[in-house]
């Protein structure tokens, strides 16, 4: 599946839904998230737990999940079949709304739970194959472990941090991780050990790892500012179908 058919259909979906919801007045698209976004108080309005998935809350929000979306699908689409993607996609997401159901009564919204699954299954299973995410290319493995530790730290240390769903990106992490071993469990295998060479590559060579990792975000966000613009104009723009 070289073409990427599945990872560039979601991508288009969640950007199309992103265009049609910043277009609408005010009111309207208040009204759009308090009726399609997920929470606890409202699980058995059963909707939510898949249209939470195709709304998110701002152009940064989508930008960063569609960046990963990208990058960690188009690696997994070319290794495993198309029920198996959706799969870990969409599973990912339902488990990471129930994790953060279990730990905050707030809303959630984005497909941050999914992306995190196809990092999880992808960094197992091509553990060693480079990805540009932060423009300077590092090792699959490696990536998710950066993710994994962040993570962490955050959800320890800084639980309110950015008003991010940090549980509901650990359930999608773990449960595509959980997807690697039904779809080649050998691999999943050989990528845990490659994962915990990563952890000691980053012990020691962590300044350097930083240094990257800090450069790439730093262009990321630049990129992001101005695709932000683009998008609120592109909506904004569309605004007459409301």
């Amino acid at each position: 599946m070289e073409s990427h058919k599945i990872t560039w259909s979601l991508i288009v979906i969640n950007v199309l839904v992103f265009l049609l919801v910043f277009s609408a007045p005010e009111p309207v698209r208040e009204n759009i998230f308090k009726s399609f976004s997920f929470s606890g108080s409202h699980t058995l309005e059963v909707w939510r737990w898949i249209t939470s998935l195709f709304l998110h809350a701002s152009a940064s929000h989508l930008f960063f999940n569609m960046l990963g979306l990208y990058f960690f699908g188009k690696f997994l689409e070319e290794e495993v079949e198309t029920k198996w993607f959706l799969s870990i996609y969409f599973i990912s997401g339902l488990i990471g709304n129930f994790v953060f159901m279990l730990t905050s009564v707030e809303s959630v919204v984005g497909a941050s739970g999914c992306v995190f699954g196809l990092m999880g299954a992808s960094m197992l299973l091509e553990p060693v194959k480079k990805i540009h995410l932060f423009i300077f290319p590092l090792p699959l493995a490696l990536v998710g472990v950066i993710f994994v530790i962040t993570e962490t730290f955050v959800i320890y240390f800084q639980p309110e941090f950015g008003n991010i769903a940090h549980y509901s990106h650990i359930g999608g992490l773990i449960t595509g991780s959980v997807f690697a071993f039904f779809c080649d469990t050998r691999r999943a295998v050989k990528g845990v050990f490659v994962i915990i060479l990563c952890l000691l590559v980053l012990m020691f060579l962590s300044p350097v790892i930083g240094m990257i990792t800090g450069i790439g975000s730093f262009v990321l966000t630049t990129i992001d500012n101005v695709l932000g613009v683009v998008l609120y104009t592109a909506a904004g723009l569309l605004s007459f179908i409301w």
